[in-house]
């Protein structure tokens, strides 16, 4: 998508919200494969536990680089106010992310910490849901009025830890819920690039 876009920077930055779920994922599943190919999750936890705070910023940045692909799409003047909400919010989780009450390097994280670390961004996907939908209804676009439903449930699925303590098989769907719900929003981007650029097919 980054380098088959038609001079379209819109598409460029769709490319980058590849490359940000690309090295999340990978943040998070190489230290558990590692872990599990050598002597277990137990004796690993300080590699999984970088891999847990790695996702968790990366994923933050998922959402700047979503909204500022938002501004691109509707060749938006920059609202201040939104943008300082934004990059508030987003400072804010990261803070959170960083602090050592999460419990990272644990077996079991902070219930408690997943949830706080959790409202900022859920603030800020309530108010990707609301300008992307109402954008793109104002101007029939037909991709951005669906958006919002992969925003909703990647954001649902983000902290599976608050919503199922405990229960590493449910943990495990929901880690696989979340990551398709953040890939179904950059497939509707390719989707879009194939569409108007035929050399994206091969």
């Amino acid at each position: 998508m980054h380098t088959n876009s038609p001079g379209n920077w819109y598409y460029k930055v769709f490319g980058n919200l590849s490359y940000c779920l690309g090295i999340a994922d990978a943040i998070y599943l190489i230290p558990r494969l590692y872990a599990i190919l050598t002597t277990g999750i137990e004796d690993n936890l300080k590699v999984i536990g970088w891999g847990r705070l790695g996702y968790s910023i990366t994923i933050t940045l998922f959402f700047i680089v979503l909204y500022n692909a938002y501004n691109i799409r509707f060749h938006k003047k920059r609202n201040k106010r939104l943008d300082y909400t934004i990059y508030i919010l987003s400072f804010i989780r990261i803070f959170i992310c960083l602090l050592p009450g999460n419990d990272w390097f644990e077996l079991n994280t902070s219930k408690t910490y997943a949830i706080i670390r959790l409202i900022p961004l859920g603030l800020m996907g309530l108010l990707l849901i609301m300008v992307t939908f109402l954008h793109g209804r104002k101007f029939n676009d037909k991709k951005y009025k669906i958006v919002p439903v992969g925003i909703f449930f990647s954001i649902l699925f983000l902290e599976p830890i608050a919503l199922v303590p405990g229960d590493q098989n449910k943990i495990f769907i929901f880690t696989i819920l979340r990551t398709i719900s953040l890939l179904w929003i950059i497939i509707l981007g390719y989707k879009e690039l194939r569409e108007k650029n035929v050399l994206s097919r091969y």
